[in-house]
């Protein structure tokens, strides 16, 4: 939901419906991350796995054009997410990945 948020506000095409109450705003953030973690949880490995080829190929690259694909698989799900175009949908992956991984770096698991 904190990768969504600032995905929705920069990129045009990325649209979580929400009236002008920020707490409905969030709840609807939330459940559409939800969801997302749920398609990555079950769509993303037999993906991964049958893509290994082109991820070996690509040296990793796909991985952006497979974050994108399940935005607009989450999207296409009709459950409060809109995503207009595939690029817009690969350029809010990047987006989501790097907010994800500054929240992953300063609440993550302590390696002390």
């Amino acid at each position: 939901a904190a990768g969504l948020w600032p995905a929705a506000r920069f990129m045009s095409g990325l649209t979580v419906p929400g009236d002008q109450s920020a707490v409905h705003t969030w709840v609807n953030l939330i459940v559409v991350g939800l969801i997302l973690a749920l398609v990555n949880s079950l769509v993303k490995p037999v993906v991964k796995t049958l893509a290994l080829p082109i991820y070996v190929l690509t040296f990793g690259l796909f991985a952006l054009v497979v974050n994108g694909a399940m935005l607009m698989m989450t999207s296409w799900l009709q459950l409060g997410l809109h995503v207009a175009t595939f690029g817009t949908a690969v350029g809010a992956a990047i987006i989501v990945a790097i907010v994800s991984a500054i929240i992953v770096g300063i609440f993550g698991p302590d390696e002390d």
